[in-house]
């Protein structure tokens, strides 16, 4: 897998040497919570864990070529619940990616402009990215600074769990400023709902007892999961066609499950104090 490929999209199979940290990142938006959100908090859920969907009505499946998700074809209910997304205020998201080698999990806030993540990973790995005023924080311990950004082994104890500034044409290690902070807006999470392929309805289901509408897809090929993969993407059974969850099934032992909650909850992000520079970290000169 691609060093610079972001797992976060659904499909991205979990392989071997991306849980022993090989470069690849996603960030996700620091949305909105009544509260300040303590820059230093881990994940209100364990490591590996996500909302999973429960109640469940019935499994979804297609349905006939003449049913319509909320009304819609399922290429506009799957732009609706982009467009739900970019202009959705703020949103947490939650990221379980597994597979038999092991799993990654992603615990974010939201917003149009920045917001705060948390990464953990079943190797140990640990990752905190608040993106503030189009700048990234980033505070990792070792073993994700050496595996995750490819940060040299003597600078990742060095910089252990230090707040690392990184602006625009920097570098951590091997990762760049756009890859640290891809994914951590509600545009670039809306991207992430992109589904290749033929799309056709889902059954209509429940999710915690909400009644929602969908549309799935089968799996690309270069995905290398069983024939019978395929993305499903449930939204809310109503004119917002909020996304619920976006769920990767039937393939095999590979499993990924994104759910949306907290919509529109408001979230204050502090800059942390005495960061150091990305340059202290890095294996070579910044980008130009």
């Amino acid at each position: 897998m691609d060093t610079n490929q972001r797992p976060r999209a659904a499909g991205a199979a979990l392989t071997l040497s991306m849980l022993a940290g090989v470069g690849l990142l996603a960030g996700c938006t620091s949305g909105g919570s009544s509260t300040a959100l303590p820059s230093t908090s881990a994940p209100t859920r364990p490591a590996g864990t996500a909302a999973a969907p429960t109640a469940v009505a019935s499994s979804p499946g297609a349905l006939s070529p003449s049913a319509s998700p909320g009304g819609l074809s399922p290429s506009a209910f799957l732009h609706a619940a982009q467009a739900a997304v970019r202009s959705g205020g703020s949103v947490h998201v939650d990221i379980t990616d597994s597979s038999a080698s092991g799993s990654i999990h992603f615990s974010d806030d939201d917003t149009a402009s920045g917001g705060r993540q948390v990464v953990t990973l079943s190797n140990g790995g640990r990752v905190t990215i608040l993106l503030i005023d189009g700048t990234d924080y980033v505070q990792a311990n070792a073993a994700a600074l050496e595996g995750f950004f490819q940060v040299p082994p003597a600078q990742a104890e060095q910089n252990a769990d230090q707040w690392i500034k990184l602006s625009a044409g920097e570098k951590i290690g091997t990762s760049t400023y756009d890859d640290v902070t891809a994914g951590i807006t509600l545009s670039s999470v809306a991207d992430e709902l992109a589904l290749a392929g033929t799309l056709k309805p889902a059954k209509p289901s429940t999710v915690d007892g909400q009644p929602v509408t969908g549309v799935e897809a089968p799996m690309p090929a270069s995905a290398k999961l069983p024939a019978s993969a395929r993305n499903v993407l449930y939204a809310t059974d109503n004119s917002l066609h909020r996304p619920v969850v976006l769920e990767v099934l039937d393939a095999g032992s590979y499993k990924y499950l994104m759910s949306f909650s907290q919509w529109g909850e408001a979230v204050h992000l502090t800059a942390p104090a005495n960061s150091i520079p990305a340059s202290d970290t890095a294996s070579g000169p910044s980008l130009t």
